[in-house]
């Protein structure tokens, strides 16, 4: 048998060397980046979270606000209806029906204008922006970037 007749392959059992196969240092390179991602992801995700309860926190206080000020026209127009029931006899026998239903028309719409304002009021203190989210991202920004 000459070196003619020997296969051009190696056997089956023997491991060859080629030169575009990764060391293992470009293997732990590759690990450490996929590390690197799924830890990106993680912290992504957990920010995420947290800006998402802080959110949730602010829209819960709004709707308390929001609550008052519905609670404030409900109580409003139940009010509108008892007292002009009541108040407008009442003074319909001295000034007249007319003025009667001005005078109490009146003073409701001022009763109501005190409630609502004092609860846009309230609603505008409301900040829904997740300040401790945001912050966070931006460190974390900083710190991917190396400053």
């Amino acid at each position: 048998m000459t070196t003619q007749d020997l296969p051009a392959a190696a056997p089956p059992g023997l491991k060859s060397e080629t030169p575009h196969r990764e060391t293992p240092h470009r293997e732990s390179l590759a690990a450490l980046f996929g590390r690197l991602i799924d830890d990106i992801v993680g912290l992504v995700r957990t920010e995420f979270q947290l800006a998402r309860s802080e959110v949730g926190a602010k829209v819960s206080e709004a709707l308390g606000s929001v609550a008052a000020i519905a609670v404030g026209g409900m109580l409003a127009l139940v009010s509108t209806s008892c007292l002009l029931v009541a108040t407008i006899a009442w003074l319909a026998e001295h000034v007249g029906l007319v003025f009667a239903a001005l005078i109490v028309g009146g003073v409701l719409a001022v009763a109501a204008g005190i409630l609502i304002a004092g609860g846009v009021t309230k609603l505008q203190r409301v900040d829904l922006a997740p300040k401790r989210a945001v912050a966070n991202l931006k460190r974390d920004v900083e710190t991917l970037q190396g400053d």
